[in-house]
């Protein structure tokens, strides 16, 4: 399976298809054996190398992942059908903001549009549990985040970054939430609720 996702990771960058750093990957995947995630909804798919990565170092996972690009979901389910993995990985081909979810999950990762971070976060996070995390990738966003300010003449990345940044704010101030910013691949965030006692066993 390494080799099959080299094949897959290489085949991203060669398309300028973007995937996660293999640092992201790593956080994620100690973030989900920590607080022993079994179920897992990801927003965004791309190619599948994120989910086909988790999937290879925690073999008992369950992905359910979301991509609204066409050309991309296809090359997904084409890859998890090479490695084998369909017993681990359900992808689906619908946008996100439309996706009506009808179970609940251990984990939540949003790796999408994201000026529609809020938007995901807010519709998706009532489907996780109540000892269950988030995680949001490209908090960085290239670094354009810590620079804002010097995009006077970029209007669109400006209105993105903002729109970045008030997502941070928004769960930053929620009082039932306990928020870690991490400085890993171009920014990541784990979301937790506060004051849960962490039954495994709910």
């Amino acid at each position: 399976m390494i080799e099959q996702l080299r094949e897959v990771k290489q085949k991203a960058i060669e398309d300028l298809v973007p995937i996660m750093s293999d640092e992201s990957i790593d956080f994620i995947v100690t973030s989900l054996l920590k607080y022993q995630c079994k179920s897992v909804l990801e927003v965004g798919t791309a190619v599948g190398f994120s989910a086909l990565s988790i999937a290879s170092l925690i073999p008992e996972i369950k992905i359910t992942t979301i991509e609204r690009d066409e050309s991309r979901y296809v090359q997904a389910v084409r890859n998890i059908e090479k490695i084998d993995v369909r017993h681990q990985i359900c992808s689906v081909f619908a946008d996100a903001l439309d996706y009506q979810c009808t179970q609940t999950f251990d984990a939540l990762i949003i790796d999408a549009a994201k000026a529609q971070n809020k938007t995901f976060f807010d519709r998706f996070f009532p489907f996780i549990k109540p000892r269950g995390i988030v995680i949001v990738d490209n908090l960085d966003f290239h670094g354009h985040n810590k620079n804002a300010e010097l995009l006077t003449d970029r209007r669109n990345l400006r209105q993105m970054v903002n729109k970045i940044r008030a997502f941070e704010d928004y769960v930053n101030n929620r009082e039932d939430l306990d928020v870690e910013r991490v400085l890993i691949g171009d920014g990541m965030m784990l979301i937790r609720r506060i004051g849960h006692s962490f039954n495994f066993y709910e």
